[in-house]
């Protein structure tokens, strides 16, 4: 006569999947959102370069590299923001 209590447990293979879907979700990093910002920064900063000063190209490039400082510092203030939550 069979004994149904030395069985093994059906669907191992489930079980090894749900231990490992609650842990791997919470390891997941987000990435850091100052290169988004630097960037938007950057177009910003030339947009508003070339408006200003009807295409001259050196103040352009001034506008960028001033809208993309300011992105940058933007992005990392949000970066150390969402860290301490």
């Amino acid at each position: 006569m069979p004994r149904s209590s030395h069985r093994k447990k059906h669907k191992t293979h489930v079980q090894q999947f749900k231990k490992d879907h609650g842990h791997a979700a919470s390891s997941i990093r987000r990435s850091s959102s100052f290169p988004v910002f630097t960037i938007i920064g950057g177009l910003l900063g030339a947009i508003v370069g070339y408006i200003a000063t009807n295409g001259e190209l050196l103040w352009v490039g001034v506008g960028l590299a001033i809208g993309a400082l300011a992105g940058y510092l933007i992005g990392r203030k949000v970066d150390a923001d969402n860290a301490k939550k």
